[in-house]
């Protein structure tokens, strides 16, 4: 009887034992996993696995305690989906319609997708009529073929526009003023640099300058690229005001066929597209930037409306540009740069009307072809021609 005794009393606790175990154990894992779902955040966990965080420390966890992802809004920058819209191989286009077509080579949903352009832009390079909507094959994420208009978009991500005004990688939109006849580094990172020089005026009672971005000097590798808006008197739509030069050599876009300019360089290729008949071209390095460039005058009204005092005998053509960027580092510098960076907060003021961003001393370089500067990271591989 008392062997039995003993017996029944070893396997109560036994069983305590283990209720114990499997509640410690449940913890643990619910602790674990709710770790999981945080780089920087806190991850709460129980004993069913709930965990709170993501790489910002925000963000609900699943059932599983993964902390999940914010939606990704986009900041031109794409470093998962490089390239996205080149990675596909053309096929023939559509018999009778002529829409262009492409088979995704991206790994993901969309691989061996094939594409076909809305018959709205049945083609990706308009080429009789360039101020139609160009067909964009995105082989990424959204894996779709959609109509755009091939220029800048001035309130989009990474826009360079007006008086300047810069909407960063963030989203949030401020000026820039600088100072006529100098230059700013944009975007200065390990393998690119990107320079602005600034035009502008300067009215009786004025305290600065109003200023514009006059051309932009684009180094990577041992290349120089130079796009800039020609000096003129009278502006006229039919007219080309847009240079550009590439290692010093003023170069001409072709306006029929293709109407681009291309060039395979030692380590990616440079490809100068029209999108307009005139002063509107794109301009891609291959996985380093794109860019919608178009040459734009100070109007008459604007002229009033801001009262710039323009002479009457300078139009002030200036650039609008929109850059998408791939590849930049964590460490990206320059006025618009630095916007890409990994958790950047803006330090402008919101809800003015002309939020504005310093740096001036930081950012400034002594010429437009010169990647130096106090904050700047770019390192020419070797010297070449100027402007």
């Amino acid at each position: 009887m008392d062997r039995r005794k003993a017996f029944i009393v070893v396997a109560i606790l036994l069983v305590f034992i283990s209720m114990e175990a499997a509640t410690v154990l449940g913890q643990g894992k619910g602790n674990d996993d709710g770790n999981k779902g945080k780089v920087s955040g806190n991850g709460n966990g129980n004993g069913n696995g709930n965990g709170n965080g993501d790489d910002k420390g925000k963000g609900k966890g699943d059932d599983k305690g993964k902390g999940k992802d914010k939606e990704d809004k986009g900041k031109g920058n794409d470093k998962k989906d490089k390239d996205d819209d080149n990675k596909y191989d053309k096929k023939d286009p559509v018999p009778g319609t002529g829409q262009e077509r492409g088979r995704c080579k991206n790994k993901g949903a969309c691989y061996n997708t094939t594409l076909t352009c809305p018959s709205q832009c049945p083609e990706r390079k308009p080429k009789k009529n360039k101020k139609n909507k160009g067909c964009f094959i995105n082989c990424g994420s959204k894996c779709e073929a959609t109509c755009k208009y091939r220029k800048p978009k001035c309130d989009g991500y990474g826009s360079l526009c007006y008086d300047p005004r810069f909407v960063g990688g963030d989203g949030v939109m401020f000026y820039f003023h600088g100072a006529k006849g100098s230059d700013f580094a944009v975007v200065s990172d390990s393998n690119l640099q990107i320079n602005a020089h600034f035009i502008g005026t300067r009215p009786e009672g004025r305290t600065r300058d109003y200023t514009w971005v006059q051309a932009l000097s684009i180094m990577f590798d041992s290349h120089t690229l130079v796009l800039a808006a020609k000096r003129v008197s009278q502006w006229d739509d039919k007219v080309e005001s847009l240079a550009v030069r590439w290692d010093g050599e003023e170069i001409s876009i072709p306006t029929d066929g293709e109407a681009e300019w291309r060039i395979d360089s030692e380590q990616r290729e440079v490809v100068i597209e029209r999108t307009d008949d005139t002063n509107t071209v794109k301009v891609t390095v291959t996985g380093l930037v794109e860019m919608d460039v178009k040459v734009t005058p100070i109007g008459e009204k604007e002229n009033k409306v801001h009262n710039y005092q323009i002479p009457s005998n300078d139009a002030f053509a200036h650039l609008e540009t929109q850059f998408k960027f791939s590849n930049l580092s964590d460490l990206v510098e320059g006025i618009l740069g630095k916007t890409f960076r990994p958790g950047y907060v803006s330090p402008v003021k919101r809800g003015v009307p002309m939020p504005l961003m310093g740096g001036e001393d930081k950012y400034q370089t002594p010429s437009l072809y010169s990647p130096v500067c106090k904050v700047c990271r770019f390192e020419r591989q070797s010297s070449v021609a100027t402007m």
